[in-house]
């Protein structure tokens, strides 16, 4: 699904003396299958972007298009933009509500028209993605699971209804270096099939790993946006330097790294 934003903005408290301009004049487009990263500091406007995104709030200007149909028309069915796209908030357990974790994932599935063995199917398929065993989580409360795997309960529940559009906001965060390896690898092998992933993190080097193209916020407004390798080159922006691209600039490496694989290629070029 493409997606198109044009000159959008957002004012908290509007028409008030407590009015706070958050995003303005914002213009971009994803295609299918894009893999979008979004970094700022915070209270850049990151948040409130991806809630734009997700048509969880109305903007105060601007548009936002998906396969050229505006997700805030009044004749626009947000029923249908909830079966092409799904958000995972930064703070899982305000999304974890349901007695089961089996039952919290299968929530997002209760009006697709799907078969009891459909949805335990999609339920299974999404939990053991997340490297959890289904027999043995399934019957657990949400509640009781540490951060790290409510995180990975509340991506399963977005994976289980299959959107073409997924949203994370700082999916990254709780995840031991071997749980964000392996989540990694998902989001590539997702945004290889044809998934459209959209991340805000703080994490560069997650970003580096996984996101083709980086946009950067700083006060609302955009203030970079191009491919990840070279928004990371360049030194104006100010942005933490990926440990990769860090070693290989030091190592005096020819190529650029956008994986530690490519690192070990290009340090066993050099010995050789």
């Amino acid at each position: 699904m493409r997606l198109e934003v044009k000159d959008l903005g957002f004012t908290y408290l509007a028409a008030t003396p407590m009015a706070c301009e958050a995003l303005s004049g914002l213009t971009f487009s994803l295609d299918d299958g894009a893999f979008l990263g979004i970094m700022g500091k915070t209270g850049c406007g990151k948040s409130t972007l991806i809630q734009l995104l997700a048509g969880l709030m109305e903007p105060s200007h601007g548009s936002i298009l998906i396969d050229g149909k505006d997700i805030n028309e009044a004749d626009y069915d947000k029923t249908d933009l909830r079966r092409h796209l799904s958000i995972v908030f930064q703070y899982p357990e305000y999304q974890l509500f349901e007695s089961t974790v089996e039952k919290d994932v299968a929530f997002s599935l209760k009006h697709r028209s799907l078969s009891r063995m459909e949805v335990e199917e999609r339920v299974e398929e999404a939990l053991e993605m997340m490297g959890f065993s289904f027999s043995r989580i399934r019957k657990k409360s949400p509640l009781a699971l540490s951060s790290g795997e409510k995180r990975r309960v509340a991506i399963a529940g977005a994976l289980a209804s299959k959107p073409e559009i997924l949203i994370l906001d700082e999916p990254f965060a709780g995840l031991d270096p071997f749980a964000k390896d392996d989540f990694i690898r998902l989001l590539r092998s997702l945004n290889s099939a044809g998934m459209t992933v959209i991340i805000v993190s703080h994490d560069s080097d997650s970003l580096f790993m996984c996101a083709k193209h980086l946009m950067v916020l700083e006060s609302g407004r955009m203030k970079a946006f191009g491919s990840t390798m070279d928004i990371f080159q360049d030194s104006f922006l100010f942005l933490a330097k990926p440990e990769i691209l860090d070693l290989a600039e030091r190592l005096g490496l020819k190529r650029p790294c956008a994986s530690y694989d490519e690192l070990l290629d290009g340090i066993m070029e050099v010995l050789s």
